[in-house]
């Protein structure tokens, strides 16, 4: 899969990826309950503790995201286009009844089999310091989203028991997260790769000591290992 947007590597992102189908098309074909259903867990996320956002993607190297067109082929509507950014994300779906009823087809201008539809999400951090409840907020929020999306399987889906911090490479001294608990100063260092991957403690999300960076970080994620 291609990387469309700067949130993270696919390892380290939780992805939620939904089957795109092939009609008797040589377009790629999304059901529009498919879309909606994740349109839906997005919109339901509380942003201010977990950033969630639905993107699209081409499995061609060579096609940008800002290349792909996708277009409701509603009976009743007509066509309705899918709002797109430069980086694949959805930035407008229409949710409406009528259309969930009909379950109309979404026809992409990309080849049958090349498309990619998934759920993206960070931690939304801001400053070099912040309570350590954010990351315990944001990890139960990451858990929130897939319980909605698993169903039935939820109790085999992966959790978010953690967070990693993504650190800008650099060949000078790496990164430092430093948890200003208690019983004393706690300090985790970058690996090679830039990244920090810390275990939430259920000691210190009741204490909420304060998390300090010491570095902007490129961006924090749940962490699903």
């Amino acid at each position: 899969m291609s990387r469309p947007f700067c949130w993270a590597a696919v390892a380290l992102i939780g992805l939620i990826t939904t089957a795109v189908t092939h009609a008797a098309t040589t377009n790629a074909v999304i059901p529009y309950k498919a879309m909606d259903d994740l349109w839906q867990i997005a919109s339901s996320a509380d942003q201010s503790k977990l950033m969630v956002r639905v993107f699209v993607a081409s499995t061609n190297k060579t096609v940008r995201p800002a290349d792909i067109v996708l277009t409701i082929q509603s009976a009743s509507a007509g066509k309705i286009p899918v709002q797109l950014s430069t980086n694949g994300q959805i930035i407008d779906f229409p949710h409406r009844t009528e259309l969930v009823r009909e379950n109309p087809s979404i026809v992409a201008n990309q080849p049958r089999g090349t498309l990619n539809l998934f759920i993206g999400y960070k931690i939304p951090v801001e400053g070099l310091s912040f309570p350590y409840s954010r990351l315990g907020h944001a990890a139960a929020e990451a858990n929130k989203m897939i319980k909605s999306q698993a169903g039935m399987t939820a109790m085999l889906a992966a959790k978010a028991q953690g967070v990693v911090f993504v650190f800008p490479r650099k060949s000078s001294e790496p990164a430092k997260v430093t948890i200003l608990a208690v019983a004393g100063r706690r300090e985790f260092i970058a690996d090679k790769d830039g990244r920090v991957k810390l275990k939430l403690e259920e000691s210190l999300l009741s204490e909420n000591p304060e998390v300090q960076l010491s570095e902007k970080p490129d961006v924090v994620l749940p962490d699903m290992d």
